[in-house]
């Protein structure tokens, strides 16, 4: 009996160790962001903005379980949140968990890769990367000029366009 209580413990340290090794390959490690607080309050005076549209779309590069969606939502009726994610067992989850919430017409969560997303069909764009990819997804917004007027940022400087300090969040105005 212990025997195949020990060989389950170590299946799942393994399953474990190769989750984590796939979300570092692909640059999917996970920390949630923090300080919900002060993103209400970046999103808020980013809104200012957009008062004259029906809808407003929020993207969350590298969305992890949601919960940025899930709380941007609930600021505004009009903010609709697609959540962008690597890893497909967070995607899951946050599927699940939006449908759980009843929220499948206002958040939407996609599996894909954050540096080949598409980003001109965002008007908001946050993000909680690391430092390089922080920079890297910018220049590519940049690049894209599309209808992105707002990128927030927590911790990671921002450096393109007219930038703004909350807190620990960046604030950058795309004009």
């Amino acid at each position: 009996m212990w025997d195949m209580i020990l060989l389950s413990i170590l299946i799942l340290v393994i399953a474990a160790g190769v989750y984590m090794l796939y979300s570092f390959i692909f640059g999917a490690a996970y920390f949630p962001s923090y300080d919900i607080q002060s993103l209400r309050r970046a999103v808020k005076k980013s809104l200012e903005l957009f008062k004259d549209q029906d809808q407003i779309v929020f993207a969350d590069l590298g969305s992890g379980f949601g919960r940025v969606c899930f709380e941007v939502v609930k600021i505004d009726h009009k903010i609709k949140c697609v959540g962008v994610e690597i890893d497909p067992i967070k995607v899951f989850w946050s599927r699940l968990m939006a449908s759980i919430k009843r929220l499948e017409d206002r958040v939407v969560f996609i599996r894909g890769d954050i540096r080949k997303t598409d980003t001109r069909g965002f008007d908001i764009i946050y993000m909680f990367l690391w430092p390089g990819i922080t920079r890297e997804i910018e220049e590519k917004i940049f690049r894209e000029r599309g209808r992105t007027r707002v990128i927030i940022s927590l911790e990671h400087p921002l450096r393109l366009g007219r930038i703004e300090k909350l807190g620990k969040y960046y604030i950058e105005y795309i004009s």
